[in-house]
């Protein structure tokens, strides 16, 4: 539960399709919100009842005070009519209109009181001006769900909700669309609900995760202690979990983020470009001293945090100027003596640090 102060959104609903019986309540505050859980939990049906697409059996959904769905009350705000937009996996544009006329297909539709974002400063923001007179089926995947993106942002809507965006794009994609979502987010404002199954995506991008499992809710948490949940109750792979990080190409080649510098293979971008950095958790290395004669050339001194220990592993939280996510053995967290407090030396190679370009 958030803060009161800080409730936006607030839902109790019930809804019964054929044999599957979604049963959740939660809080969310104005910001980004995951909700997290494998196929089949129920992730979808949720958003579809939070944007009117489907309507539930019993309960209520209120919106920053205003009350969209109520059983009781019997309140079915229409979709059109509830500044609530849902973006999908495949960004189902539309394929007999240009660019142009997809991200302002809706803008125009609404009212000018309304309107609180200029398409022109939107399409410039996220990089489609060159795209404008192209048609859906010309452009990549990531490109087509920054297209959707747009169009969904144009309406000024209240509330956006992310349908598992990036689950069919690869790794350089989905970093680059996961990238612009943050972005979008701290630039106009909008609160977020994000559903994904990547545990990367919703450490990016979310500060709370709802965990459903078979349409009940299994928790409600910060996404710091997802972590711990997800690694005491099954095997992490190498690929679950990535350090995801936005920079900007410095003089010298490397990445500046925030107050670090991050040496990768970036001698085809200009300065002043801006990226996405992936690093996975499991291509990190910790060191109780600066490591020398090494080939690994990022060596960045920081804290550990927190340690969340599981089964088959544990996770240690470091801020070194970034905060990166390391996956560990439990051997090594013994024999290092890992605990919150310590210094340490966060060590990864150039070759590990997948690059991005925005």
């Amino acid at each position: 539960m958030v803060e009161e102060s800080n409730k936006f959104l607030d839902f109790d609903l019930k809804l019964r399709q054929g044999d599957f019986d979604l049963d959740v309540a939660a809080q969310f505050s104005n910001g980004i919100t995951a909700v997290f859980g494998p196929s089949g939990a129920g992730k979808s049906t949720l958003l579809a009842c939070l944007a009117g697409m489907s309507e539930p059996d019993d309960g209520f959904i209120k919106l920053d005070g205003q009350t969209l769905f109520s059983s009781g009350e019997r309140v079915r705000t229409p979709p059109q009519a509830r500044s609530v937009v849902m973006v999908f996996q495949d960004g189902m544009l539309f394929p007999h209109k240009t660019v142009r006329e997809n991200i302002e297909y809706g803008y125009r539709m609404k009212p000018d009181k309304l309107r609180s974002v200029d398409p022109d400063e939107l399409c410039q923001f996220l990089r489609l001006t060159s795209l404008l007179d192209r048609y859906p089926e010309t452009l990549s995947g990531g490109e087509r769900q920054r297209v959707a993106l747009a169009r969904g942002v144009a309406t000024s809507p209240r509330l956006l909700l992310l349908d598992e965006p990036v689950a069919s794009l690869d790794i350089g994609l989905r970093n680059e669309v996961v990238s612009y979502l943050k972005q979008v987010h701290e630039r106009y404002a909008i609160p977020m609900v994000y559903v994904s199954h990547s545990l990367s995506d919703v450490m990016a991008l979310a500060a709370n995760a709802l965990v459903l499992e078979r349409g009940l809710v299994k928790s409600f948490r910060p996404v710091v202690d997802l972590v711990a949940e997800v690694v005491s109750s099954t095997r992490v792979g190498s690929d679950d979990i990535d350090n995801l990080f936005v920079g900007t190409v410095s003089a010298s080649g490397a990445i500046s983020i925030g107050d670090i510098e991050v040496i990768a293979q970036a001698g085809n971008l200009r300065a002043g470009q801006q990226v996405t950095a992936s690093i996975s958790a499991s291509d990190i290395m910790l060191a109780l001293k600066r490591p020398e004669a090494i080939s690994a050339r990022n060596v960045l001194r920081g804290v550990v945090r927190r340690v969340d220990r599981g089964e088959f592993g544990a996770f240690a939280f470091i801020d070194a100027g970034a905060d990166f996510v390391v996956e560990l053995t439990s051997e090594a967290v013994d024999q290092l003596g890992i605990e919150i407090g310590l210094d340490v030396y966060v060590v990864f190679k150039t070759s590990s640090i997948t690059i991005t370009a925005g």
